[in-house]
């Protein structure tokens, strides 16, 4: 079983989240000599958050979508206002819940699938749900 958290976004001006970034390449394998310091600092808002006023982000705990790369404990960014298109991750309302589903569409008709193989995916026609926003980014910890 999955239980979503919704957590707002409210960008501050000013307070920026802002980090270091170093432009030098990052080696995977051989290590490479650091060649210099911090280049420049950027907000990481900028890199999660497309449309501010209408992103949210919403806290999962269960492993219902792990196959999908969402795990427990994972924070997931939320766009309103983008379209969900086939192949993408969406929040929506099911049963008076909110639940993480893939967004599918088969011959012109709207599907939730999950993950789990024992289920098969939800046509509009025979529930009623409705998508809150598509999954644009998900964090986790390694």
């Amino acid at each position: 079983m999955e239980i979503i958290e919704i957590i707002g976004f409210k960008p501050n001006e000013e307070i920026k989240n802002k980090m270091s970034l170093y432009e030098m390449s990052v080696a995977a394998g051989y290590p490479i000599p650091v060649e210099s310091g911090v280049e420049r600092e950027v907000d990481l808002n900028d890199f999660l958050v497309e449309h501010p006023a209408s992103t949210f982000f919403a806290r999962v705990q269960g492993l219902d979508m792990i196959h999908a790369g969402i795990r427990d404990g994972d924070i997931l960014v939320v766009d309103s206002s983008a379209e969900p298109t086939d192949g993408k991750i969406v929040l929506a309302t099911l049963n008076s819940g909110l639940t993480i589903k893939i967004y599918r569409i088969f011959d012109g008709e709207a599907f939730l699938e999950s993950q789990k193989q024992q289920f098969l995916p939800l046509s509009i026609g025979e529930i009623e749900f409705k998508i809150i926003g598509t999954v644009t980014k998900i964090i986790h910890s390694l």
